[in-house]
């Protein structure tokens, strides 16, 4: 873990671990709060709206002064949002504590573009697959530990232990995480709107950068639903909410630390994007008509399969359409998409939600079944080997 690429891993991983402890515990928290359906889709919403703000605000700031410093000031952010959480007991103070955070995750980016910075084309894919994994592998230690430290500490310790691990991030990412080379001395940048221009008139990256945006809508619909869901379908607590999620990150982490590399160099990239589609569209299709326990861990297992084949082939065919002195910029711009699905995606899901528990995830298949056909099917984008 010398190298630049496993020092960010463990960044990553660290960052994404603090992010993982809140998911089992929000929606529930939220709610002893006295936050309706609807409230609960805003507060969650509230984060979105900081990483849609500033993910392509810091792609472009980390392409003009470096990635080193951006990463380190969103890390710090992070330790003091994760804190606020610990002491939220109002509504007020929790959306506070949530844009905070918001904008500290909007680093995603900026490890996306030192990946690209450090690597070549043809293994790229592979390496963007390790910041999947630091996503997988921090979905199964984050809610899994924040499951059981609501049930068993309490609630300020799921604020104050992210907080903690943010600190020991930043420190960790000061002493051993060097700035990469730069590809290019920084010319004028492209503002926000030229940049979704310049990507609507692009054949493959306006397609892709539409597809992040319906894919994570579809995902997060499910997503923010999901805790509420469990509790009152199958009255499962924080704990075992958490353990659920940590299944989905144990299988992301295994496809997209190990296997997606091999499978992109023998199938490619479009191909298996297509494949993953189809499998997170049947495991949210089928989801809420599961009659207990085992069968649901069964389906989730099978979207997260799908979801773990979608992100790092989406992720490497868009940043295939960018010049290699701008992948900050485009990358970021992904993120952006991504980042306002997040804030449609908790509002609509959970007014559906309170319309009919069903609903979010007949509509999240629906949208998946979409962006195969209208999006992926018809894509135009050069395979891993010709990278």
């Amino acid at each position: 873990m010398n190298s630049p690429l496993g020092i960010l891993f463990v960044t990553v991983l660290l960052d994404l671990i603090g992010f993982g402890i809140i998911l089992p515990v929000l929606p529930l928290y939220a709610r002893s709060l006295g936050a309706s359906e609807l409230g609960i889709g805003l507060i969650a919403a509230s984060f979105s709206v900081m990483t849609f703000l500033f993910s392509p605000i810091l792609g472009r700031w980390s392409d003009r002064i470096g990635r080193r410093p951006v990463l380190l000031a969103c890390i710090l952010l992070n330790a003091a949002g994760y804190a606020l959480f610990a002491n939220a007991t109002t509504l007020m103070l929790l959306v506070l504590s949530r844009m905070l955070n918001g904008i500290g995750a909007s680093n995603i980016s900026v490890a996306q573009a030192y990946i690209a910075d450090t690597t070549s084309g043809s293994d790229r894919a592979r390496s963007l697959g390790l910041i999947g994994a630091a996503f997988g592998i921090g979905f199964i230690i984050g809610p899994a530990l924040g499951g059981f430290l609501k049930a068993h500490v309490g609630l300020a310790a799921v604020g104050y232990v992210p907080s903690l691990l943010s600190l020991l991030n930043a420190l960790a990412a000061w002493i051993r995480l060097p700035e990469p080379p730069r590809h290019a001395a920084p010319q004028a940048r492209a503002s926000f709107v030229e940049s979704i221009r310049t990507a609507a008139a692009h054949p493959v990256r306006g397609r892709l950068v539409l597809l992040s945006f319906a894919y994570w809508l579809a995902f997060v619909m499910m997503q923010i639903s999901f805790a509420l869901f469990a509790n009152e379908r199958y009255g499962w607590r924080e704990d075992a909410i958490g353990g659920v999620f940590a299944l989905v990150g144990i299988i992301g982490a295994g496809i997209q630390g190990g296997a997606i590399g091999p499978l992109v160099r023998r199938y490619g990239e479009t191909s298996l994007l297509k494949a993953g589609l189809v499998c997170f569209s049947i495991g949210m299709t089928a989801l809420p008509w599961m009659p207990a326990p085992i069968p649901v861990l069964a389906i989730l297992a099978l979207m997260a399969a799908g979801s773990a084949l979608v992100n790092p082939t989406m992720n490497a065919l868009l940043s295939q359409s960018a010049d290699p002195s701008g992948q900050g910029a485009v990358l970021g711009l992904s993120q952006s998409a991504a980042s306002l699905a997040r804030i449609v995606g908790p509002i609509v899901g959970m007014t559906l939600y309170g319309i009919r528990h069903e609903l979010p995830y007949l509509a999240a298949g629906a949208i998946g079944v979409a962006c195969l056909v209208g999006l992926v099917l018809p894509l135009s984008a050069p395979s891993s080997s010709a990278a």
